[in-house]
Formats: structure tokens, sequence, C-alpha cells
């Protein structure tokens, strides 16, 4: 989709010259350096490392632990007494792999639709990138024709300003068609001026974009742009595509995704929860030395199935539940203004657009 906008938007009639930038460069350019489409990508990418970090707690858990020190111990039997300073080391092993955790796996649906949610975002920025590359070249493009316009008009307005001079002082005109022409030609002079800040002004918008200075822009091309009705000219067919192919429309259905399964996985809270745990163990004690203190070691080694079941929180489950399904109802709100916004941007760009082209023709 957005390949097939951008290859539109070139047959606007955009010439190549040989040394002026023309629009696909200043796109190349734009999606290398824009900040805010950069921003977008980053923002995106963090977003797929939702569903690694959610499926974390459904793999086994496996820790190490070691430990030594140093120890005393006393030992008294009737009139026998007997002390030893002896080292010791503990090593350990502990994994444990769930077997029933509903709240993961309601976070691993989450994730999920929270990256759909993302690249939805990301794919309505590269779209828009399109369109605001397309917009700051043009507008750069206009400003020139303006500025060229208004000086244009400035050096006809001098001349008429001279000529009514010249004509005054030879007696063939009254002096107000002098001060009528000075009143053109000042007024020409401060419009060169807002034009040409104008021109300065767009050339920054689009530097912003590329984080590039130029000195030439491709024009558009000589030739006659033809002006084309949407096709189908159909507005309620345009609308029922935008609602089909929107961005935006899309990252709101995925965002109500994930405050659905935000309830489930909190609602979860008070679910019980059964994995499977073992560990292994061995302590050493060195009592090398000393005939009363014998070394020792132990080794230990279980496996069983453990359940955690928290029946009650003092409430908290339950309020947070509560705020998950608000937080969901102001979801599907929003989800309702995207669907209502992209009809009326619908209507409001197919009109424009057959308003402009009955003007042109006009």
């Amino acid at each position: 989709m957005r390949k097939s906008l951008f290859c539109w938007i070139l047959t606007l009639g955009v010439s190549t010259h040989v040394f002026a930038t023309d629009l696909m460069d200043i796109y190349q350019q734009a999606l290398e350096n824009d900040t805010i489409f950069k921003e977008a990508y980053d923002t995106y990418m963090s977003s797929t490392e939702a569903i690694p970090q959610a499926r974390a707690a459904l793999y086994p858990q496996v820790g190490l632990g070691s430990q030594a020190g140093r120890n005393y111990q006393d030992a008294v039997a009737g009139a026998f007494s007997a002390n030893q300073y002896y080292g010791s080391y503990l090593w350990q092993v502990n994994a444990s792999q769930a077997l029933f955790n509903y709240q993961a796996w309601a976070k691993v649906a989450q994730a999920k639709a929270s990256v759909k949610a993302a690249q939805a975002t990301f794919n309505d920025a590269a779209q828009n990138l399109i369109l605001r590359t397309a917009k700051a070249y043009f507008d750069v493009l206009f400003a020139k024709d303006t500025l060229d316009f208004a000086e244009a008009k400035k050096r006809a307005n001098k001349r008429q300003y001279d000529q009514a001079t010249q004509r005054f002082q030879v007696g063939l005109d009254a002096i107000t068609s002098v001060y009528e022409a000075k009143a053109a030609y000042d007024q020409s002079i401060a419009t060169v001026i807002a034009a040409r800040n104008n021109q300065i002004n767009q050339s920054e918008n689009l530097r912003k974009l590329t984080n590039h200075v130029y000195e030439t822009l491709a024009p558009l091309k000589d030739s006659k742009i033809p002006l084309v009705k949407p096709e189908p000219n159909d507005v309620n067919q345009w609308i029922d595509t935008g609602l089909k192919q929107n961005y935006k429309l899309y990252a709101a259905k995925y965002n109500l995704e994930v405050a659905k399964d935000n309830v489930k996985a909190i609602s979860a809270g008070n679910w019980p929860v059964f994995s499977l745990q073992s560990n292994a163990s061995q302590v050493h004690n060195n009592a090398s030395g000393n005939t009363v203190f014998i070394p020792s070691k132990q080794t230990q080694a279980n496996i069983a199935i453990a359940m955690n079941f928290p029946v009650f929180q003092g409430g908290l489950v339950q309020a947070q539940t509560r705020q998950a399904q608000y937080g969901f109802q102001s979801t599907s709100e929003k989800l309702e203004q995207t669907y209502r916004d992209v009809i009326v941007n619908s209507r409001i760009a197919f009109n424009t657009i057959t308003d402009g082209i009955s003007k042109v023709k006009a």
C-alpha cells in the first residue's frame, strides 16, 4: 500500500534534472533521517520483546547457588568437652517448570496483541512519512513559484511606478496616479519579502525531515498533469476501503485486544498455579586434624509438584480487575472514535479531491 501510494505521487510529473534533487531522493533521505519515523521504528522493535518476556514465565526456571563459610562448634558431653573451628561450603541447584499458570498464558496473548498494535502504528508512521515527504517537497516548489511570481509582480509594479512618475513630470498624469503606483510597488516589495521568508521556512521544514540542505529541487514537468477523479467515483466505497485498510484503526482494534487480555491476566491473580519443582544440594564440612569432629558430606535431592493458591490478598486483585475493566471500556471508546474519524476523514478527502478538480476545470 505504501509503495502504491508513493508511486502515485511520483506520477504527478516530477521532472528529473541532473543537478536537482527529486522526490525519490528526498524520500530515501527521509527514511534514513526523519526522527519521527525512526522513533516509530524503535518503538515497534522495542515492543517485539514483550512476547519473549511474557513467555519466560512458561519456560523452565533454573538457579545455581553456593556458599562458603568458617564455623565454630563447642561440644560438651558430661565431663568431656571439645571445640573446633572448621570450614564448610554448600552448592545447590533449583529448577521449576510451570504446569498450569493461566495468568502467564493471558499475558502471552496480551503481548502478541500489543506487538500487532505496535506494528500497525509503525505502518501508519511509514505511510505518514510518504505524505509528509511529498507535502514538504511540493511546499518548497510552491513557495519558489510564489516567490518568482511575487518578484515578477514587483518588477511590473516598478515599471508602472516609473512610468507614472515620468507621465506626472511631463504633465500627462495627476500626482494621485504616482501615489497609487507607489503604493502598489511598496505592497509588492512586502509581498516579495513575505514570499522569500516563506520559501526559507518551507526549506527548513524539508531540512528538518531529511537533515539535508538542498540547492535546487526538481520541478514538475512542463506537461499537463491529468486531473483524475477517484475511481470508483463513490464516496461510500472509499469509506469502506478506509475502514478495511486504515492502520490507525488496526492499531485501535489490537489495543482493545490488549485491554481485554489485561483483564483476563489480572483477574487470574486469584487462580491456583501448579508447577514442577526440584532441587539438589550438597554440604561439605571440613574438620580434618581433629578426632572429635569427623568431616562430613551431605547430599540432598527432591522433586515435587507444588501449588500456590492466593485465595485472598486483601481485595487487591478485585480492585485491579475493576481498574482493568474501566481501562477496557476507555480503549473501546477510543476505537469507536477512531472508527468515526476514519469515516469522516475519508468523506472529507473524497469531497476535497472532487471539489478541487471541479474548480480547476471551471
